[in-house]
């Protein structure tokens, strides 16, 4: 199966994301996690196009093939305004810990980079997805696609990895990278991208939408020789937008062209051609909009108010709940009509739904295409880690550091993963008495590492015996430290926990860059914190010849707590070994430095491998509660390597 984005079409399974509403109307049925329900997403807009808010069950009415079916779940979800952080810091600084907690409320955004721009207009293309990341707000996640040419970024809320994607050079660079189509039949690769982007979106439930296309021409149908590529890819296209409930927005970077006559082509008939190509092409570009409630942009100049004007259009919308009047799973599309009674508005909404919850094609998705995970898994963690989203039944949080193999010839990612155990009420009570009396509990976890085309590179497996650290009164948690060998590069890494005890299992995903440690002429491992009093962690030993401490997760401190910052400075062999300096600094949330050390390295402190290791205390015990950025600097001469992470200290 061919990837469209870098996991986009990885393995998809159904997944069920329940965002609890911020706003409410008291009397409205909530909403309730249940795969039984068809749920759908509803943005109500006026004249100006912006949300009407205030509603409630009793104003919408629901018709599924043309039948009216009552709503039995309802929320009202407001999203926060988009506000500028007080520090820079904390816009361009992602957390390095990255957990699976998806019942955030927010946008899923995914930026399509079309490959019909020409290259006169590449500046305006970057600037409108620049502006694209500058309006994501908390809880947002995006991703980059291209239809051709380009390395593409799944979902993250990274900005620096997000502008990465969009600002890499496309000239020079092969066809299908990154798994893109290296063969586009009459412009039907677009439609395909389009159509494996809603498919993978297709099973998140509950979070607007925004697919934003940025081209000059999106071919949709013909009548001649293309139209055997053209039409199903057009078709494939509308079911999977249709059932995915994605609103596209479609913006041409080369703004909206005169359309009168011009005196070097009137005589000759040029004028009629290019009127009537210039009369397609616009229409092409505004047939998934119209569709799908979007709309066209075409303003170069200022593309950030103009994307600031689609992000106001889904800050309020509603989530419907309805149980289907045939609930087997039988494949086929069920149209939905929402209606509203709101004279004057514009509803933005999907328009049906397969059978079973999932579409066909996704189901067949998550059946064939698994990612390059290893099949000797067991069916808990093999799930848990072949699908676009990871599964959040077991509460986990990862940290990913790269660090040096001792004689540079590669890299070693060393994850630390905090596993939460929740207890509920669907919790045996013998298990609850286990747990209580510090019981070892038996884990199975797996961590693999997967290139940007979703083929898992290295994993490692381990089962682990742990007994859990009473966090709360029904939780328990602890950490669980593996390695990997890697060489230079990007990754993706997919972390499994399975409890054989709780019969559940649960997946965190994050991303690790591998310096090339043997070429660069500076760089630093990943910056590692390690804590007192210390989480329960294991195996014990598992970093024994790398590392002499064992990191945690942890990024929340009290003033009493005791925390070391770790990193590991290298010079390369690309050139003599000369002196330098390490700069740690600390950051407040008003960007004022509140701790600055500065030490002199010497080339007779490297070791053998030509690295050296340095740590701070981090001075929790004069730190006001509040938020705060570690950075560590390597200067040596010209060359310079930087690693941050964010904490936080509270009362």
């Amino acid at each position: 199966m061919r990837r469209l984005l870098i996991v986009l079409g990885c393995g998809l399974a159904a997944f069920v994301l329940v965002a609890e509403a911020r706003v409410q109307e008291p009397a409205a049925p909530t909403f309730r996690a249940s795969t039984d329900l068809v749920d759908v997403d509803v943005s109500v807009l006026d004249r100006d196009r912006l949300p009407v808010r205030g509603l409630t069950a009793a104003d919408f009415t629901v018709l599924e093939d043309g039948q009216p079916r009552p709503i039995v779940a309802f929320s009202a979800v407001a999203l926060p305004p988009r506000v500028q952080p007080p520090a820079r810091w904390m816009a361009d600084v992602a957390p390095d810990v990255l957990d699976n907690d998806l019942q955030r409320e927010g946008r899923l955004v995914v930026i399509l980079i079309d490959r019909s721009i020409n290259f006169e207009d590449l500046p305006a293309t970057q600037r409108f997805a620049e502006a694209i990341v500058d309006q994501l707000r908390p809880g947002d996640l995006a991703a980059v696609a291209y239809s051709t040419f380009g390395v593409p970024q799944n979902f993250t809320a990274d900005r620096a990895r997000l502008l990465a994607a969009i600002r890499q050079p496309l000239v020079g660079l092969p066809a299908a990278d990154g798994g893109a189509p290296s063969v586009c039949r009459c412009g039907a690769c677009s439609l395909e991208t389009i159509a494996g982007v809603a498919e993978a979106l297709a099973p998140v439930r509950q979070r607007r939408k925004m697919l934003l296309v940025i081209g000059s021409n999106i071919s949709i149908q013909s009548s001649g020789a293309c139209s055997a590529d053209l039409n199903p890819a057009r078709e494939r296209a509308f079911r999977a937008l249709d059932a995915g409930n994605v609103t596209v927005y479609a913006f041409d970077p080369a703004g909206l062209p005169t359309l009168s006559a011009s005196a070097d082509n009137r005589a000759a008939g040029g004028d009629r051609r290019r009127r009537m190509a210039n009369l397609t092409r616009l229409g092409n570009l505004m047939t998934l909009p119209d569709r799908t409630g979007g709309r066209l942009l075409a303003d170069p100049v200022r593309p950030a108010d103009r994307v600031a004007e689609i992000f106001r259009e889904s800050d309020a919308y509603y989530v419907l709940g309805f149980q289907p009047a045939h609930p087997e799973p039988d494949g086929r599309f069920h149209r939905i009509r929402v209606r509203v009674n709101r004279p004057g508005t514009t509803l933005q909404a999907r328009r049906g739904y397969y059978g079973g919850l999932v579409s066909a094609v996704a189901a067949g998705s998550a059946a064939d295409d698994d990612g390059g995970v290893e099949p000797a898994l067991g069916p808990g963690l093999r799930g848990a880690v072949s699908g676009l989203w990871p599964k959040s039944d077991i509460a986990l949080s990862i940290a990913a550091v790269p660090v040096a193999a001792p004689d540079l010839s590669g890299g070693v990612v060393a994850t630390v993963v905090r596993v939460r155990q929740e207890i509920d009420d669907s919790v045996p009570a013998d298990v609850v008495t286990a747990l209580a009396a510090g019981e070892p509990t038996r884990v199975h976890v797996f961590t693999g590492a997967f290139d940007r085309q979703g083929r898992a590179l290295a994993s490692t497996r381990q089962t682990v015996s742990v007994t859990a650290h009473r966090a709360a009164p029904r939780s328990f948690e602890y950490e669980v430290v593996s390695r990997l060998d890697l060489p230079a590069g990007r990754y993706e890494l997919r972390t499994a926990v399975e409890d054989t005890r709780l019969g559940r299992s649960g997946s965190v995903y994050t991303y690790v860059d591998v310096p090339d440690y043997r070429r660069e002429p500076v760089a630093l491992s990943g910056l590692l914190l390690t804590s007192q009093p210390a989480p329960v962690s294991v195996p014990a030993g598992a970093l024994d010849g790398l590392l002499s401490i064992v990191p945690t997760t942890r990024r929340s401190f009290t003033r009493a707590d005791r925390a070391t910052a770790f990193v590991r400075l290298y010079q390369g062999v690309s050139r003599a070994m000369m002196a330098g300096y390490v700069v740690a600094e600390i950051l407040d949330d008003r960007e004022r430095s509140v701790y600055r050390q500065e030490t002199r390295l010497v080339p007779t402190g490297y070791g053998a491998s030509r690295a050296v290791d340095f740590s701070v205390e981090l001075p929790l015990d004069t730190l006001p509660p509040g938020e705060y950025v570690l950075g560590v600097e390597a200067r040596h001469g010209n060359e310079r390597a930087r690693r941050d992470t964010r904490f936080s200290v509270r009362e």
